[in-house]
Parts: structure tokens; C-alpha cells; sequence
């Protein structure tokens, strides 16, 4: 199975997330109707895939070191936000 380590930028910029799905067309969907608790507030928003990866212990490993400091640091470093 796959799974997609993603980054949402609200359109203001000013919110960010950073979360995993083996199902992205979905996920990005409920992020959309405002599903999700911690995104519905975002309004309008684009996505990036950061990494693509076939194991769940290896996305949940990557999600947190986007989620970290220094991956945070670097997602505003590589996508000037």
C-alpha cells in the first residue's frame, strides 16, 4: 500500500498542516468540505506531496519529522512560506 505524506497552505498562508493518507483524492476532499476539525477554518487551500512511501510505520515516522521543528523549518525554506 501507499501512502502520501502531504502539506496543506491555507491561501492566506498564515495555516499550515501537514498529515498521511493511503487514500490523498479522499483526504484532500474531506480537508475541502471542511471535514476535518483542525483544517476546516483554512477557507481555500493548496497541497504539495512531500513523500511517497509503502510502509505505515515509515509514513507515521515521516509525518512527524514534518510536523517537527526542523521539518517545519524546511517546508518554509523549500516552499517560501
Amino acid at each position: 500500500m501507499l501512502f502520501f505524506i502531504y502539506y496543506l497552505v491555507s491561501e492566506d498562508r498564515t495555516k499550515t498542516y501537514v498529515g498521511f493518507s493511503d487514500d490523498l483524492d479522499r483526504r484532500i476532499s474531506e480537508h475541502s468540505a471542511g471535514k476535518v476539525k483542525t483544517t476546516k477554518n483554512f477557507g481555500k487551500f493548496s497541497y504539495r506531496i512531500l513523500e511517497k512511501v509503502n510502509d505505515i510505520r515509515l509514513a507515521r515516522i515521516a509525518e512527524k519529522y514534518w510536523k517537527s521543528a526542523a521539518g517545519r523549518k524546511r517546508l518554509k525554506m523549500e516552499f517560501s512560506i
